[in-house]
């Protein structure tokens, strides 16, 4: 720390910047570091129709909320990647925004899905994607890309600290 800096900063605030700036490889034993990347399934469909109405009423959804791991040891608002699958009471509402040509579908193979997710994904699934409905979805508020199974109607997603559109944000936990 620059000498000048340090003659003016109280001894406590010193110590707690020197701590803070000094990592170790045990840092990520700790609880709060155990849950990166781990993914909890739940099923609570409340929180994933608050987030895409666009979907109606569901049927059923399987989701987790997964904190990325961030090379930045900085302290702030944590992100959070849902993952999971939902299947709409109404199949056919989204089978239309497949067969929309001016989303421009196409076929594409979702990447980094966790196994625990994977695990529930229809089998044989035909999935197709488009920027186009990733958009529409999303309103360009946060990152997110919508993979939809040509055959059974149901929806992959992945999204990074997608809000909610049915009132206030409370926070979306990972465990």
């Amino acid at each position: 720390m620059h000498r000048c800096l340090a003659g003016t900063l109280p001894v406590s605030l010193v110590t707690v910047m020197t701590l803070a700036s000094c990592g170790s490889e045990t840092d990520t034993d700790g609880p709060a570091h155990r849950l990166v990347g781990q993914c909890t399934v739940r099923q609570d469909v409340d929180q994933i129709t608050a987030r895409f109405p666009e979907f109606r009423e569901l049927e059923y959804t399987s989701w987790c909320g997964i904190t990325p791991k961030s090379e930045s040891r900085v302290p702030g608002p944590t992100d959070v990647r849902l993952v999971g699958v939902l299947n709409s009471m109404d199949d056919a509402a989204v089978r239309k925004y497949v067969e929309d040509p001016a989303l421009s579908f196409k076929p594409l193979a979702p990447r980094d899905v966790p196994s625990e997710i994977a695990k529930v994904l229809p089998e044989g699934a035909q999935w197709m994607a488009s920027e186009q409905f990733d958009k529409l979805i999303t309103g360009d508020l946060y990152s997110g890309t919508f993979y939809v199974d040509k055959k059974s109607a149901h929806v992959l997603f992945d999204c990074m600290n997608p809000i909610r559109r049915d009132g206030p944000a409370p926070t979306l936990t990972t465990g």
